[in-house]
C-alpha cells in the first residue's frame, strides 16, 4: 500500500512538472518558426495595461532606423532586442538592449577602421 502512494504521488507530480507549458521561454530562446515565435512574445507585452495597443509591425519598421548595425537594423525578432528571464523565484525579469548599449564604438583615435 505504500508503495503504491509513493507512485501514484510520483506520478501525479510529474504529471504537473511535464505537462507545464512554457511558450513565452520557448519563444524567447528562439525554439519557434520567427512569425509564431514574434506573436507568443507580443501577446506576452499586450498583456500589460501599457502595451495594451502595441502594433508590432509598426514597433520594427520604426525603431530599426534607431540602432546603427546588424542584427538590430534588420531584426525581424522580438528577441534581437527584448529579453526576458526568470530568476531563482520565477519572478520574470525584462530587459532591452537599448541603441546607445549595442551601438558600434568608432575606433580610437589614431587608429583605421580596418
Amino acid at each position: 500500500m505504500k508503495n503504491w502512494v509513493i507512485l501514484c504521488s510520483l506520478c501525479a507530480l510529474l504529471s504537473l512538472t511535464a505537462c507545464h507549458p512554457q511558450p513565452l521561454d520557448d519563444a524567447l530562446h528562439g525554439h519557434f518558426a520567427v512569425d509564431e515565435g514574434n506573436r507568443v512574445i507580443t501577446e506576452y507585452c499586450q498583456s500589460c495595461h501599457i502595451h495594451r495597443d502595441f502594433d508590432p509591425q509598426r514597433h520594427v519598421e520604426r525603431v530599426q532606423s534607431l540602432y546603427d548595425r546588424p542584427p538590430y537594423t534588420n531584426a525581424h525578432e522580438c528577441q534581437e532586442c527584448h529579453v526576458a528571464r526568470k530568476d531563482t523565484w520565477g519572478s520574470r525579469h525584462r530587459r532591452t538592449l537599448w541603441p546607445a548599449e549595442v551601438a558600434e564604438k568608432p575606433p580610437p583615435l589614431g587608429q583605421s577602421g580596418g
